[in-house]
């Protein structure tokens, strides 16, 4: 999307052609993805930093008008720029994994467009990205799949209902269930548990959080908002928040538990438990919803969108402004210059 845009607004193309420029790199990114070995993720490289590159460079390319062979020399540059490992999560440098990523890839199409080489088979080559970086592919998911369906259709997109580590956010759908449901207020709780497995708790790995972007990291902070706040917004994520006295009180009470029986059920879904102790006595517990909120199984609907996007760009954007952009945002097929889009995405 970034590199979509960036490179959009800098030629001016229609917003029809911006969004076959995106899907166009939505789809190669995530074919590329469903191929690839998980050993790469596994491995502890971060999926949006390594294979975000081949996405933005196949936009770019698009947009660009790269021939055949130009393509195939930008996917080979894109794949010695690919990078990007997991010991990051929750510091400065997680999210220029994303911005690199848009970075490379249009750096990657631009010089392929000025004649700049690379290897042939960048990809599945001997010494390609899928070999060094993940010990191979499943290659017959990539190119007699591509389009056959298209990956934004079937198995579908995911929006984040929350601004930190998705692996959290149906354990946060869960606490806010129970604070909701039985009207637990703060002073009320003695414990909190979290039952999970290592798909979870590994990646989630901070026991507590000083800054937002540990937090983003870090499921007892996630507890921690939800119970103080009932809410886990763009505006929670904030360095002031997170070190506040209640906060830092709240997730010393929050414990993270291994489960040998959530973890024997596989890493297809993220499955948690839930269990508030009361201070008078009582325990709630809830289960994790297998439906991930905002994914294909259980989307938002237009109205959640909407507040999703008002919630982020409330921080730079007045109401009006926040009103344009979504007008200029869903009819973005109709426009003649992206540029009208990237502009009502800025301060007036």
């Amino acid at each position: 999307l970034a590199a979509s845009l960036a490179v959009g607004e800098r030629l001016g193309v229609s917003g029809r052609a911006f969004l076959e420029a995106f899907l166009t790199g939505f789809e190669v990114e995530c074919k590329i993805a469903e191929a690839i070995n998980p050993r790469h993720y596994v491995g502890g490289f971060h999926s949006t930093g390594t294979i975000g590159t081949f996405g933005a460079a196949a936009s770019a390319a698009k947009l660009l008008k790269l021939t055949p062979p130009q393509t195939a020399h930008a996917i080979g540059i894109a794949a010695s720029m690919s990078s990007g490992i997991r010991v990051n999560f929750g510091s400065m440098t997680k999210p220029l994994h994303a911005g690199r990523a848009a970075e490379n890839g249009v750096t990657a199409a631009e010089l392929a467009s000025r004649g700049f080489t690379a290897g042939d088979d960048g990809l599945d080559g001997e010494w390609g990205f899928f070999q060094v970086m993940g010990g191979g592919a499943d290659v017959s998911r990539i190119v007699p799949a591509l389009g056959k369906p298209f990956s934004i259709v079937d198995p579908g997109v995911s929006f984040k209902p929350y601004p930190c580590g998705s692996l959290g956010h149906p354990t946060m759908d869960a606490m806010l269930k129970l604070v909701t449901d039985h009207d637990v207020k703060p002073d009320r709780i003695a414990r909190v548990r979290v039952r999970a497995g290592s798909n979870i708790l590994n990646p989630l790995r901070y026991k507590t959080a000083k800054t937002e972007l540990e937090a983003k990291f870090c499921l007892p902070f996630m507890m921690a908002s939800i119970a103080l706040k009932r809410r886990a917004g763009i505006r929670e994520f904030t360095d002031e928040f997170v070190s506040s006295p209640p906060v830092q009180a709240m997730m010393s009470r929050v414990d993270t538990v291994f489960d040998q029986a959530i973890e024997a059920r596989g890493f297809d879904k993220m499955r948690s438990i839930v269990e508030i102790d009361l201070t008078d006595g009582r325990k709630l517990s809830q289960p994790s919803d297998e439906r991930y909120r905002g994914g294909p199984e259980r989307p938002f609907t237009r109205e959640e969108l909407h507040e999703k996007f008002t919630d982020c760009a409330s921080l730079i954007l007045s109401s009006d402004r926040i009103r344009h952009a979504l007008d200029a945002i869903e009819s973005i097929d109709q426009v003649k210059s992206i540029r009208d889009l990237t502009a009502a995405l800025v301060q007036a």
